[in-house]
């Protein structure tokens, strides 16, 4: 008897650039590349199925009354006109598990048809949306005293969190990429939490692809240029290079956004590329001595583990996910606050013999997470789920 589970994904994010959707078409190319029975539910530039191996399509429109919510992602509040044919085509696939990947437009069919046809569901956590709205606020606020945008900010952020997970509660099963949001969801939810790590392709992010022999030394940053990202850090962190008479830097800046006209005014040696891929992007990475990657409300941080794969050692804080990608003054370094991370950052830049053995060591980790591995793992939860339905133990 085949055991491989029939899945069905919603996908509320794939053909943008983000974390989140690069995860979900690897998880599709996986599927087919097994030759596993899959469906994906995604946005489309018209609507329609589509068959491509073992993967099914249903592709949907967005309207012109479509929100633009983050970079290119979008919430159609009238996507419900689909219903019918986004039930016609599940009952045609007769998916046994659905997997849920957010709280936009496409995941809310996802919980609907989970629900009422009572097929259990597996959500993935991909964004920190509370933590992204605390600082979006706090930024709108700078008339409020810190103390009080800082209670402000936390209050909102909890509340947020609280509401996210009465949605995250109608799945079966959550998985969530980092140790501190798995605890978070199991004891707000009080659901079957796991965890589940990002992957990386070491072949594609190497160090070999390095073509840099020059002695200028390259701080690297790759994401979106958003005020979560605390983007704006980089500027201080120049000012205490200029304060200390260090020359011979730049930064490397790779990615859009609404702060992109902020750094090209305010940093003095930085290149700043918009948005590259493929190879261009491969051999950037491997240009860079140094990742710096000031954001506290990354879930994850798949940039971080592209440059570890490329033999870059980072630097990130301890908010957020990337801090449990890194072995502290072994493979990168996990900074306390502004101040510690400044201080990493000017001692490495001073001290350039010790990057060599970082990077080997980060290396090393990002092979440990190939996407093969990470996606073995996903299909055993969806086999998991579908046992608990069951009433069977894995």
């Amino acid at each position: 008897m085949n055991d491989i589970p029939r899945v069905a994904l919603f996908a509320d994010t794939f053909h943008e650039t983000n974390g989140a959707a690069n995860f979900l078409r690897r998880l599709v190319n996986f599927a087919k590349k097994k030759e596993h029975p899959f469906m994906c539910i995604r946005s489309g530039e018209k609507t329609g199925n589509f068959q491509d191996g073992s993967v099914s399509f249903l592709d949907l429109k967005r309207g012109r009354a479509s929100i633009p919510m983050d970079g290119a992602l979008r919430y159609d509040p009238f996507l419900w006109k689909y219903k019918k044919l986004v039930g016609k085509t599940l009952e045609e696939f007769a998916p046994n598990v659905i997997h849920i990947t957010g709280l936009n437009d496409i995941s809310q069919f996802g919980y609907y048809f989970a629900h009422f046809r009572r097929i259990p569901a597996v959500a993935t956590w991909h964004t920190n949306t509370h933590e992204y709205t605390a600082q979006r606020l706090m930024s709108v606020l700078p008339f409020v005293p810190g103390k009080a945008r800082k209670k402000i900010g936390k209050f909102v952020e909890y509340a947020v969190l609280k509401g996210l997970m009465k949605l995250y509660f109608l799945a079966q099963m959550q998985l969530a990429p980092n140790e501190e949001l798995v605890d978070d969801i199991r004891r707000l939810t009080r659901r079957p939490s796991f965890l589940l790590r990002r992957g990386v392709d070491t072949e594609f992010f190497s160090p070999t692809k390095r073509q840099r022999d020059d002695d200028e030394f390259i701080l690297g940053f790759v994401g979106r240029l958003r005020p979560e990202k605390n983007v704006r850090f980089l500027g201080q962190i120049e000012t205490a290079f200029r304060q200390a008479n260090i020359e011979n830097y730049k930064f490397l800046i790779i990615g859009e956004g609404s702060e992109r006209s902020w750094l090209e005014k305010n940093l003095r040696s930085a290149s700043l590329t918009g948005e590259i891929f493929g190879e261009e992007l491969a051999k950037a990475y491997a240009d860079m001595d140094l990742f710096v990657f000031p954001s506290q409300t990354d879930a994850f941080g798949n940039v971080v583990l592209e440059a570890m794969s490329s033999g870059v050692p980072p630097v990130v804080m301890s908010g957020g996910g990337p801090k449990f990608l890194i072995d502290h003054g072994k493979n990168g370094f996990v900074a306390d606050d502004r101040k510690d991370f400044i201080e990493t950052v000017m001692r490495l830049i001073k001290n350039r013999e010790q990057l060599p053995a970082l990077g080997q060591s980060a290396r090393l980790f990002a092979q440990a997470n190939s996407w093969e591995r990470v996606f073995e793992k996903m299909f055993e939860y969806y086999k998991m789920v579908v046992n608990f339905r069951k009433g069977i133990r894995a």
